[in-house]
């Protein structure tokens, strides 16, 4: 089983190539009309139900981090995997972990131009450990963000090599983010499929 829902017109990464990223590109901003139509027609795509918590994960502008530290009312701590950079570009893999957890619930690969950006937002991501939405946050950087493509891959697909899971699926999705309407960075996220669902109100 696999599904890629993309929107019409938007280049998007390969699951273990990170293509760089071109000034010349413009993506159109989704409606959440076009938001709504990638959820439904990953679900009829795949054959498969995603729980409301998935859906939101998947449709989100916000940060995720945020996200799950309100899910799992806990701490949530970015754990870099492998960070570069060349060609004035960040190519930074990372894991979200619950502090009182040890298996992460998020993964995320991220493409960064570094140019456009300030220099202490650059420092940050290039040295620092905190997500980059806390960063962009922190340094008062405003931003907009656009999904382009969501994403299944079950245990028959071949999940990224620093995706550590037994889940019998993953769900991906793909946005951009934009500061000034040039496109600063490109970020895919995993999520094990029910992962995220187990938790409930006590």
């Amino acid at each position: 089983m696999k599904a890629r829902i993309t929107k019409r017109g938007a280049a998007v990464p390969d699951i273990e190539t990170l293509t760089p990223m071109s000034d010349e590109l413009r993506v159109p901003q989704p409606t959440d009309e076009s938001i709504r139509s990638m959820l439904v027609t990953l679900e009829r795509d795949a054959d498969l139900t995603l729980s409301p918590i998935e859906r939101l994960f998947l449709a989100t502008d916000g940060t995720v981090t945020h996200m799950l530290e309100a899910l799992t009312r806990g701490d949530v701590s970015v754990s870099i995997l492998d960070r570069a950079v060349a060609d004035n570009r960040l190519f930074r893999t990372v894991a979200l972990v619950p502090d009182a957890e040890r298996n992460p619930l998020v993964w995320a690969r991220s493409t960064v131009r570094l140019s456009p950006l300030a220099d202490t937002v650059a420092d940050e991501l290039v040295d620092g450990e905190i997500g980059i939405g806390d960063v962009l946050r922190e340094e008062c950087t405003e931003t907009r963000r656009e999904i382009v493509e969501m994403n299944v891959h079950s245990t028959a697909d071949r999940f990224p090599s620093f995706v550590e899971s037994d889940a019998a699926c993953l769900l991906e999705r793909t946005y951009q983010i934009y500061a000034a309407d040039t496109r600063i960075m490109t970020i895919t996220e995993y999520f094990p499929k029910d992962r995220l669902s187990t938790y409930r109100t006590p």
